[in-house]
């Protein structure tokens, strides 16, 4: 019987613990803290100004729990000196990261711009140096075109060099023709002189 409860209230235990570890959440303390700032160096008297974490003061004075400061307005007054640290807090340090950090992911974005900028440069570039290409090879190739037209003419113009065009030749067949008839005209009306004793018979 005994055993039996022991059992049991050991098994209960073990669930409570088990229940206990698995509601149990993780939590931080902030170091973020305000400061009162007080006219006497004691703190019965209302505070006049709250200081925050990381703000920035003069000392002017100290004692061995108070220290007199200066506030960035200018006033003055006193506040517990244990709270009072020479080391920039956490939250200024992370202030500074964190500035930092974003500055850099800043210019990151600017050289990728500035990258991205300068690919569509040189696409644009490549782009125009190929279209430049291709036209200089049809240039190229209708100039090679045109040299073997000249070449073809050149040996057509060898061919018909000694030739007379169809034009010229009919009008040198005509005047050939006519200078003919003249020439016949002439020799038959000499020898027909000729036999009549220099009278032409008509």
């Amino acid at each position: 019987m005994n055993n039996n409860f022991y059992s049991f209230f050991g098994l209960v235990i073990f669930i409570c613990f088990l229940s206990g570890v698995a509601f149990a959440q993780t939590a931080y303390v902030t170091d973020r803290l305000q400061l009162s700032v007080h006219e006497a160096a004691n703190t019965s008297g209302k505070p006049f100004a709250k200081l925050k974490s990381g703000d920035q003061v003069q000392i002017l004075e100290e004692n061995r729990y108070y220290a007199k400061v200066k506030l960035a307005d200018g006033r003055r007054g006193w506040v517990k000196k244990a709270y009072l640290v020479s080391d920039k807090p956490a939250v200024l340090v992370v202030d500074l990261v964190t500035n930092e950090r974003d500055q850099a992911v800043n210019e990151l974005q600017a050289l990728r711009t500035g990258l991205s900028k300068r690919e569509a440069e040189i696409s644009r570039v490549e782009a125009e140096v190929q279209a430049r290409e291709e036209l200089a090879a049809a240039e190229v190739e209708e100039l090679a075109k045109l040299r073997q037209e000249n070449v073809e003419l050149n040996s057509k113009l060898e061919a018909y060099g000694f030739s007379v065009p169809g034009n010229l030749f009919l009008v040198a067949v005509f005047v050939s023709l006519i200078a003919g008839c003249l020439v016949a005209w002439w020799v038959f009306d000499y020898r027909s002189r000729l036999r009549h004793g220099g009278f032409r018979i008509r």
